[in-house]
């Protein structure tokens, strides 16, 4: 099921290549591709209790959709929060609504300390890394949150949401420092996404 999406995603990519700068199709393909080729990661889903990369494959085909829109008919706007680029288009008609971009570069320099249970003295590590995210948010006529992806250039897809059905993708070879930083990170991003309303 995996391969037939995959193969439904690739020529679309031609499509939306000089469209505009909504980079949902590539990371889609990317992200479904690292999945397909490694296994040392966890899927939680609330909606089923053994997940699998053929139903997060399943579940991307709505994405694949809303990569595949016609930007042309929607107006286009661009701005930058922060360290947040907010790439945002918006539609008069239609069930989709909107479709929402945040790119952000984020910089990590922090030092963590170590607890041991054992009778060892804490130790204090520190931690520098460069992340860059891009989350997208679609909202429809009938839900403004109706769609929500995450991923992360290097470590590939970090989550979703399908109006209530919530996927987060956990890795066994997690990128240094991706835990601390983004429960801070979704954190904004779901204040941001609080002004698209």
């Amino acid at each position: 099921m995996s391969t037939l999406l995959l193969s439904f995603l690739l020529p679309l990519s031609f499509i939306l290549s000089d469209s505009s700068q909504l980079r949902l199709q590539r990371d889609l393909q990317k992200d479904l591709s690292r999945l397909q080729q490694a296994n040392s990661y966890f899927i939680s889903d609330n909606s089923n209790l053994s997940p699998t990369v053929q139903t997060v494959a399943q579940d991307l085909q709505m994405f694949a959709l809303v990569a595949n829109l016609d930007l042309s008919k929607a107006t286009y706007i661009q701005q930058q929060q922060g360290q947040h680029q907010v790439h945002r288009w918006k539609f008069d008609e239609g069930e989709i609504r909107s479709i929402v971009q945040i790119q952000s570069n984020i910089a990590l320099d922090t030092v963590v300390t170590q607890r041991y249970l054992e009778n060892r003295a804490p130790t204090q590590h520190r931690i520098q890394n460069s992340f860059n995210f891009r989350t997208y948010l679609v909202s429809t006529a009938s839900e403004p949150d109706k769609l929500y992806y995450l991923t992360e250039e290097q470590q590939g897809l970090l989550g979703y949401r399908l109006g209530e059905k919530q996927v987060e993708i956990t890795y066994a070879a997690a990128k240094e420092g991706l835990s601390d930083i983004l429960p801070a990170y979704k954190a904004e991003v779901q204040q941001l996404s609080a002004g698209f309303r």
